[in-house]
């Protein structure tokens, strides 16, 4: 159990840089060899785009609090999240095990009537507590509580709350700016997100609880910008400082990119994160936003 949170802590917040840690976004596939055309949409989890690991995989999970379709007129519309349960091998051999998955893979199919508009896709993981201490008999202990709910800690070692926000856009008919939707950590398109091409300048605005985002001494702040034919499998991204909330980058090739950005907080008595105060030290927040370039 110990080294199954270890693992957990690790594949969430990273190791010894932000470079480690795993991410949640959003594969958004729209199709029109059909018309009025459909959108394949799913769950990704880990490192490399469209698939790298599974959202409940032994090595790590990450538990979806909603994943919802939200439409033109502000509607949402809750879709399948994926199981909860950790998977488990359904295959064992000397050579290798087989783990069934599941992505939440989702077919959403137009009708002639649809509204004309944005629509988001939304996902939004379970807010997750760490709190890691030494009890009263100085033994290191590693919970996934709040730090008010233990009743043992001698001395709080870390205490911090994680919690992920992914997004992608898909458009019927012509784009309009679309408006923040309230996540933790946010990133808005301020480009049409539907008709990027290769060499086009993408930018993004980045909240952090409705307010932009921006870096400074204490936390240099920046967007990663990634993609399965740009960096990604040699370990790399493109990066972009964030400043008064506003960042971006120049679109490489063709196909789905990611925009990643991940932002820690104090959490103090009397500052903007104060309802956490007694249950965390710190959060850990981290969004993405998915789109395809032509």
């Amino acid at each position: 159990m110990k080294r199954l949170l270890f693992v957990m802590l690790c594949a969430l917040l990273g190791t010894a840089a932000v470079a480690n840690a795993h991410s949640v976004w959003i594969n958004n596939f729209h199709c029109d060899a059909h018309k009025p055309g459909h959108a394949m949409v799913s769950v990704g989890w880990g490192h490399a785009m469209p698939m790298d690991d599974i959202p409940n995989s032994p090595n790590g999970k990450i538990i979806l609090d909603r994943f919802e379709l939200i439409d033109p007129a502000g509607k949402s519309h809750a879709l399948k999240t994926p199981s909860v349960e950790p998977s488990k091998a359904s295959l064992t051999t000397a050579d290798f095990d087989v783990f069934p998955g599941d992505l939440a893979v989702q077919k959403v199919a137009l009708k002639k009537e649809t509204k004309r508009g944005v629509y988001l896709f939304s996902a939004v993981s379970k807010p997750t507590f760490y709190t890691q201490y030494l009890d009263k008999k100085g033994r290191q202990r590693l919970k996934l509580k709040p730090r008010n709910e233990i009743k043992d800690i001698d001395k709080v070692l870390m205490a911090v709350k994680f919690q992920a926000f992914a997004k992608s856009y898909m458009t019927v008919g012509e784009w309009a700016q679309p408006k923040p939707v309230g996540h933790g950590l946010e990133i808005v398109p301020l480009t049409d997100l539907s008709n990027v091409r290769v060499g086009d300048l993408v930018q993004v605005e980045v909240l952090f609880y409705g307010k932009p985002l921006s870096a400074t001494a204490k936390s240099i702040d920046y967007i990663t910008a990634s993609s399965p034919g740009f960096g990604q499998s040699e370990g790399y991204s493109m990066c972009s400082y964030i400043m008064n909330g506003k960042a971006q980058f120049r679109v490489k090739n063709a196909g789905e990119w990611m925009i990643a950005v991940n932002h820690k907080d104090d959490v103090t008595k009397d500052g903007p994160l104060k309802d956490l105060y007694g249950k965390a030290e710190q959060v850990y927040h981290a969004a993405s936003l998915t789109f395809v370039a032509k």
